[in-house]
């Protein structure tokens, strides 16, 4: 057996990765170093505030370790979160609190590398049997111990509503063994590059979860807060849907030194308890951590930035890859709309202004990079082909909407009630309607255009609003590439699959995505306008712990006063 930590490559490795990124790991081994590529976009001052401080804060604090425990940490979301089930994990209300909660049965690190989790796994030499152990002793939330049972369960239902768990993984198994109580083996027909980062990954991953719980629900949504039972640091306390959750410590759960680096690395439940709330526009975010109800926040009023500083709070940027996106309605069940014509859609991406789409909503261009890739820039497969037609041209707009026959037909535009959404849906509205198109722009709550979004057959509306996060890793691990199921052609599928059946980080995978990308430029399923820089705010006690781009809240802690 190979016992190498995996990770996803640059192109200058590619060869050397002749069966891709499943080399494997057993939880141990050396470190990997992290992954090259372009570097992400520099923090800067802006809006009289200091930026950059996390890191510092975190190496000049001398907090005994036992002083780090207590406390309750107090977060705030655009919306509710509306499902602590992970075949819902789609927003950040949802995800945030679940993977505190779950833990998947191995772990992707920040620098992409595949880690132990609740159990350590190995790969053949030819990379066609998967081998997954139970770590000894692993407690649920409940106090049952975790068996392989409960992984096989928890697999078999991610399969079924994960998309690109059943393309990366489930399309790959031949056989699934059952060697004990802790071991089993998947024999693969074939390599399957891209199945340990589907499984690993922190938000969109699969969960461990009882088995008797999979079980029950390999047709239904959990929504009964007694099977909302993982195995993470933090355990479900109380619920007040569309209000307020809060996570208690699961006193439990013992970390576990694997050896990775950031969502990898061993996770200490500082915090007594986290509390999760609603805060849906930006001036209730800021008068909420100048009021110390939060002890973090985004999306805040920067013009207030003194006054945040004056109660103590701190702010820190992160190039994470969130990213407003309008996307088009282009399931059958709207199969009668203008917008499945592709020169409408093209007259769309003609009209709008991206720069100024972004700074309606940023206000400050420091925090936001105007781009359509669908990756982060410090990913290999990196490229600038979707922004080919990128940028304002009303006079192509118009020949485009006089192509596609358009007849005065009123486009029903959706947006949730979260202010991101909002400030991109209305400049974005208004230009279309400068070009000559109808349109009705209609505010949704979360939880109804959460729900509408996801239901292959609803045709309420005709394009709506998102914030998807890019992958920093793989093309395949982004929404945008893997789980848009609106775009469904044969040439889309075609250049999925080679996505997911070439050596990750390879010519061949590289090449793939490009042409892909040509693709998205061509027919205009959605329109990436760039990516946000979020700044985070923080109350003055906080030591923030954690590394790359996803926020997770164990082990950060208050420093001691």
């Amino acid at each position: 057996m190979q016992k190498t930590p995996i990770r996803v490559l640059s192109a200058l490795m590619a060869a050397a990765m002749l069966m891709g990124v499943l080399s494997a790991c057993d939880g141990g081994g050396n470190q990997p170093q992290p992954s090259s590529g372009a570097a992400a976009p520099a923090a800067s001052a802006s809006g009289g505030f200091v930026e950059g401080t996390g890191d510092d804060r975190l190496g000049q604090d001398s907090t005994a370790e036992e002083a780090k425990y207590g406390g309750t940490m107090k977060l705030n979301f655009n919306g509710a979160t509306n499902s602590l089930d992970p075949a819902q994990f789609n927003t950040n209300q949802n995800y945030t609190p679940g993977y505190h909660i779950y833990e998947s049965p191995v772990q992707v690190a920040d620098d992409g590398s595949v880690w132990a989790s609740v159990c350590t796994y190995e790969l053949s030499e030819d990379n066609l049997q998967l081998t997954l152990t139970v770590r000894p002793d692993v407690k649920f939330h409940n106090g049952d111990t975790v068996d392989v049972n409960d992984v096989v369960a928890s697999i078999e239902r991610f399969l079924v509503y994960s998309t690109s768990g059943q393309a990366n993984f489930g399309d790959y198994i031949a056989s699934t063994d059952v060697k004990d109580d802790m071991t089993v083996v998947y024999t693969l027909k074939d390599v399957a590059p891209m199945a340990l980062l589907t499984i690993g990954e922190l938000k969109g991953g699969c969960k461990v979860m009882p088995a008797e719980i999979a079980q029950a629900h390999m047709d239904s949504y959990i929504t009964d807060d007694a099977e909302i039972v993982g195995t993470g640091p933090y355990m479900l306390e109380t619920w007040n849907r569309e209000v307020d959750l809060t996570l208690k410590r699961f006193e439990d759960y013992v970390p576990y030194e694997s050896g990775g680096t950031g969502p990898a690395a061993a996770k200490k439940a500082y915090f007594d308890k986290i509390y999760c709330s609603v805060a849906s526009d930006q001036t209730a975010r800021t008068n909420g951590m100048i009021g110390g109800n939060f002890d973090y926040s985004t999306s805040i009023l920067t013009d207030m930035a003194p006054q945040l500083e004056a109660a103590g709070c701190w702010s820190d940027k992160n190039w994470n890859g969130w990213s407003p996106t309008i996307v088009f309605n282009l399931s059958a069940a709207n199969s009668g709309s203008i917008v499945q014509n592709v020169d409408f859609r093209r007259a769309v991406r003609a009209c709008l202004d991206a720069d100024q789409i972004l700074l309606s909503t940023k206000t400050d261009p420091s925090q936001y990079e105007v781009g359509s890739c669908p990756v982060m820039p410090s990913s290999a497969y990196y490229n600038e082909l979707a922004d080919a037609n990128m940028g304002q041209d009303l006079d192509k707009a118009r020949e485009y909407l006089a192509a596609s026959g358009y007849n005065g037909e009123t486009i029903r535009w959706w947006c949730a009630d979260s202010d991101s959404y909002y400030t991109t849906a209305l400049p974005a509205s208004e230009m279309l309607k400068a070009i000559g198109v109808n349109v009705d722009l209609q505010v949704k709550d979360v939880t109804t255009y959460e729900t509408n979004y996801n239901d292959p057959a609803c045709a309420d509306f005709d394009i709506c609003c998102r914030e998807t996060q890019k992958s920093y890793l793989h093309p395949l691990l982004s929404q945008f590439v893997a789980s848009y199921a609106m775009w469904d052609t044969p040439e889309r599928t075609a250049l999925v699959n080679k996505l997911g059946t070439t050596a990750a980080g390879s010519e061949e995978s590289i090449q793939a995505f490009a042409d892909f990308c040509a693709l998205l430029d061509d027919q205009v399923p959605y329109i990436i306008l760039g990516d946000f820089g979020t700044v985070c705010w923080y109350s003055s006690d906080i030591i923030p712990d954690r590394q790359g781009v996803d926020v997770y809240w164990w082990n950060s802690y208050f420093k001691a006063q």
